[in-house]
């Protein structure tokens, strides 16, 4: 085929543009960018004539929290073969990352340009260029090369990582009055985990639904299909729980049913307290026996674990996860995490994968908690918002009614409606966490219904006076009267505070920080996920004045700790499984013994979620979720990161096919 010739056929296929930029324009297009189905910016791309070949330029922009954050990528490619010859993207992404890289194609050899530095390497026969966070319409010249190129099962990128493409059916949807088929198609290797992308009878991408570079659950429609934004919401979710559900068929528990683990120091049982060489019998999913090693009689012919060595936990508590694409699942039971609480998802998402996780066809999942978000105004998170109390009492009955078992109040949600909420949900038997809206502070939180707050830095207020007089200072000393008085204040309200230590620890990061020495388990991630968190950070002189901040933050930890409030465990995002630990860490480290920190991942927040009764230790009579560490964390926090095997309702897997299956080293 000739150039000439492809630029024709490539023509027709995008009939349907609205109109040509230029005379040497052949195509472009505009995707309308969604996070949590709600509107949040576009991206512009054209295609144009560049000699022989043909360039494609797209601007990427999103508007986020105050700010508003683009991203400019330009693709150079043969008409013919549509392999890349060069590819730059520039600018920032959702989490005010900066974003520089390039490569470069000449006689097969490729100059590749990262902020880690430039190389230079040998092309494969078969390739293409693409780098976090990949704009729509590169993602659409990713699945033509594809297609022009035989369908191959592996197609290696430049600067890294290996995409997979499969087919995965079709999707009817509306487009003016009319219906459409439109095929579907799975892309891995892009971004971390599943992206689910439809595309028309011409390969033209008219949808994608996937986690942006913040990791959000995000959509991108071409315009003119925004009316289907539910629809294929809904597909992907359904597309979610079926590689949960394929996932669970190949990676089978090595015991279940009934069988005993001997040998270990178990940390955790009955009344929290440690035994050494520990006997545990599970039968049917409970613990039927727990106690030390002579004093428990294990029943004849029942099969043995020999956990010699090693230390047994209760399943750990991550009380602040988003799980935004079916990858997290399996990487957080990995961990040892057995019970997950969502803070923020999609219904269309998150609810069918905790209804598979639930009726049994999902194994590879931590049990899920779930916590439905609210919000308000311009800056709201999200399309779950409310700006009347009728709307704000719809939103909480919408929730209760799919089964979650939280309200989460995001720091837009207007004040006047936060009675609203949180007296509805408590009516409905559902309790409430989240941010504190700007209006308030956090003893108008506790006085309007609040039962948990998450993050740290919305404490902060309590060690100042509750009501400021004109021109006085916060007081910032948690030794001080006024920051003891707000510490009883917290504990006697019975508030449960998740600080999300190790989130705020990578959110102050420095551009030329090493990643690694705080948290080795970005290490075992693949490329495409390394590359994105690895690249985040700020000025140098900044971080080092909010790292301050963040020492401050552990002697507040302390300080709460030694009052007595509640403290529980949560990750928010940054990796998958391996913040769990960086997390329990922290707690150590601003003098919490690991004990204490442990508990706040297992019966604090059980307590919290009013699970104690079930899960949180290893006792007789409850659900048989424990965790084997090849260390002892008791002596060393950092030996968790030694998890081997997890337990969740008496089904016992290796961790390491768990990591595996989501692209982990083990």
């Amino acid at each position: 085929m000739t150039k000439k010739l492809a630029v024709v056929l490539l023509l027709a296929a995008v009939a349907f543009s609205a109109s040509f930029v230029s005379a040497q324009t052949v195509d472009s297009g505009k995707f309308v960018l969604y996070k949590y189905q709600k509107k949040m910016g576009v991206e512009n791309y054209s295609v144009k004539m560049s000699g022989d070949s043909l360039e494609l330029n797209a601007r990427f922009e999103l508007s986020f929290i105050g700010g508003s954050f683009g991203l400019d990528t330009a693709l150079t490619y043969d008409g013919d073969t549509l392999a890349p010859q060069r590819f730059v993207t520039k600018g920032k992404t959702s989490t005010r990352t900066t974003v520089d890289a390039a490569v470069t194609v000449a006689e097969q050899i490729a100059t590749v340009r990262t902020s880690y530095g430039s190389t230079t390497e040998k092309v494969p026969g078969k390739f293409f260029t693409a780098f976090h966070p990949a704009p729509i319409s590169v993602q659409n010249m990713l699945l033509r090369y594809w297609a022009k190129n035989g369908k191959p099962k592996d197609i290696p990128l430049l600067p890294g990582g290996t995409a997979r493409i499969k087919y995965l059916g079709k999707t009817k949807v509306k487009r003016n009055g009319k219906t459409e088929s439109l095929a579907r198609y799975s892309i891995e290797g892009v971004m971390w985990g599943q992206e689910i992308v439809w595309v028309d009878k011409d390969l033209n991408l008219i949808a994608l639904v996937a986690a942006d570079a913040e990791m959000d659950r995000f959509e991108a429609i071409r315009e003119g299909y925004g009316s289907n934004l539910k629809l294929f919401a809904e597909v992907a979710g359904k597309d979610s729980v079926k590689k949960l559900e394929r996932l669970s068929k190949h990676i089978s528990p090595i015991h279940s049913g009934s069988y005993a683990i001997i040998g270990a120091k178990l940390i955790g049982g009955k009344d929290f307290n440690t035994i050494l060489d520990s006997v545990i019998v599970i039968r049917n999913g409970r613990f039927a026996a727990v106690g030390k090693r002579g004093k428990i009689k294990i029943p004849k012919g029942m099969k043995v674990f020999n956990a010699s060595g090693k230390t047994i936990l209760p399943g750990l508590f991550d009380m602040h996860a988003h799980a935004t694409q079916p990858e997290w699942f399996p990487a957080s039971l990995a961990a040892g995490i057995t019970t997950m609480r969502d803070a923020a998802n999609e219904i269309e998402f998150i609810v069918p994968v905790r209804d598979g996780e639930e009726k049994g066809s999902i194994t590879v999942s931590p049990r899920l908690l779930l916590a439905g978000y609210i919000d308000s105004g311009p800056s709201s998170v999200g399309s779950m918002k409310a700006e009347t109390e009728k709307e704000a009492l719809e939103i909480v009955r919408t929730y209760r009614n799919a089964g979650f078992q939280q309200i989460k109040i995001y720091q837009s949600l207007r004040e006047e409606l936060i009675e609203v909420v949180t007296k509805e949900a408590h009516r409905l038997g559902m309790t409430v966490t989240g941010h504190i809206p700007r209006s308030i502070n956090i003893y108008d939180a506790v006085d309007k219904g609040y039962d948990q707050v998450n993050h740290l830095g919305f404490v902060m207020r309590v060690m100042s006076p509750r009501v400021m007089k004109e021109g006085e200072k916060r007081n910032f000393d948690p030794d001080s009267d006024q920051a003891k008085a707000g510490f009883k204040f917290l504990k006697d309200s019975g508030l449960v505070v998740e600080p999300t230590m190790a989130r705020a620890e990578n959110s102050v990061k420095a551009l030329d920080d090493d990643f690694i020495a705080t948290e080795p388990g970005i290490e075992k991630a693949p490329f495409e996920f390394r590359a994105l968190i690895t690249s985040m950070g700020m000025p140098a002189e900044v971080a080092a004045r909010r790292q301050r901040g963040g020492e401050f933050a552990k002697s507040v930890l302390k300080a709460l700790h030694e009052a007595g409030v509640p403290l529980i465990v949560g990750t928010d995002l940054v990796v998958p499984g391996h913040t769990q630990f960086r997390e329990l860490e922290l707690f150590v480290e601003a003098g919490i013994s690991p004990v204490d920190a442990i508990k706040s991942a297992t019966i604090v927040p059980a307590r919290a979620m009013k699970l104690d009764k079930k899960l949180g230790t290893i006792e007789v009579g409850k659900i048989a979720d424990l965790v084997i560490v090849d260390g002892d964390p008791d002596s060393s926090i950092s030996e968790i990161r030694k998890t081997k095997f997890v337990i969740k309702d008496g089904k016992m897997f290796e961790s390491a096919p768990l990591w595996e299956s989501v692209g982990f080293r083990p």
